[in-house]
């Protein structure tokens, strides 16, 4: 049976999944958000920029008391992507969105895809066990100008003409996630890949010219795709790597 998480709502925090991990030290399970991150991050260092009371900030803290599976431990990240996949079509049923791997989710606008929500999830480790995880999940709410560092098109909920209150999304987020924590891995990986809609897409590569075709996903997350030309496979584990046709 799983206990429902400790909540910490702040006004600004450097970072929503440093400071849960810094309870986690005390408390099993957290959910932290913000009004505002100084230091908030994306992948591979990136930083995440976001005006102040705009946009939901929040991660999930999670304490593992038993040795969790490669193939649970990719979960979560599945479980971040699907959490916000189930808020915003909640909120915006009308929105054409997709799941763009491994966990970005984008909006069509009238000038392409563009990014509304974006999942990041750390896992901590000593050893081989891993003894927490935290997953972080930043949703734009109604920002409507982003930073020229920023270097993939973005939009936000109210520049899709939803007007809502951030406070609503963030207590959707807590409940939705925690409905994704009660299901196993093997069902939250099929939904995931359901969502992600990868068969038989073709993609490039930011080290390649040639086009390549999506195989399979594997159940620890990592993407298969296979060179057009050549027939090559290789693994992908990074959506940055990726890039989408169209």
């Amino acid at each position: 049976m799983f206990i429902e998480p400790i909540e910490f709502h702040l006004p600004v925090v450097s970072s929503t999944s440093d400071y849960a991990k810094e309870l986690l030290a005390t408390y099993p399970y957290v959910f932290v958000s913000a009004q505002h991150q100084t230091h908030g991050r994306g992948r591979n260092g990136k930083s995440w920029e976001g005006d102040h009371q705009a946009n939901a900030y929040c991660s999930i803290g999670i304490s593992h008391s038993n040795e969790e599976s490669i193939e649970e431990l990719s979960a979560y990240m599945a479980r971040g992507a699907l959490t916000v996949l189930d808020v915003i079509t909640t909120l915006h049923p009308d929105l054409i969105t997709r799941l763009k791997y491994p966990n970005d989710v984008q909006v069509r606008t009238t000038s392409g895809w563009a990014k509304l929500a974006g999942v990041l999830v750390e896992h901590d480790f000593r050893g081989q066990f891993c003894n927490s995880t935290v997953v972080g999940i930043g949703i734009n709410i109604n920002q409507e100008l982003f930073p020229d560092t920023i270097t993939q098109p973005c939009t936000s909920l109210r520049l899709q003409e939803l007007y809502t209150d951030v406070d609503v999304v963030i207590t959707m987020i807590r409940q939705a996630f925690s409905r994704w924590r009660t299901r196993t891995w093997v069902d939250v990986h099929e939904a995931w890949v359901k969502s992600l809609n990868l068969e038989a897409k073709q993609l490039q590569t930011i080290d390649d010219e040639g086009t390549w075709t999506a195989q399979r996903i594997l159940p620890d997350g990592r993407l298969i795709i296979r060179h057009d030309v050549t027939l090559i496979e290789r693994t992908i584990s990074d959506g940055d790597t990726l890039r989408y046709k169209d």
